[in-house]
């Protein structure tokens, strides 16, 4: 695992005291958005959700594992649900 930096340590506690009032934590979502809004630290996704669950399970709130759905991906999901939705219909 790669050291990271001070200030992407920061920014990772900080996101997850804000989360915190979003019950479950879901770390994997704070790990994307921590990564995605830090490119130049060049840090692996894992290393960054490693803090990430660290820091969260210090907190003793409910932890989720969830990644978010692209928008693609998001779009198959809700149209799968709405035809299937249909066919009860009929």
């Amino acid at each position: 695992m790669r050291a990271l930096s001070q200030d992407l340590r920061n920014k990772i506690s900080a996101a997850v005291a804000a989360a915190r009032s979003a019950r479950p934590i879901n770390v994997v979502a704070i790990a994307e958005e921590i990564q995605n809004r830090n490119p130049h630290e060049n840090v692996a996704f894992e290393d960054i959700l490693s803090c990430v669950l660290d820091i969260a399970q210090c907190t003793g709130e409910p932890i989720l594992f969830e990644r978010r759905p692209s928008t693609a991906e998001g779009a198959e999901i809700n149209g799968r649900a709405t035809r299937y939705a249909g066919s009860i219909d009929n």
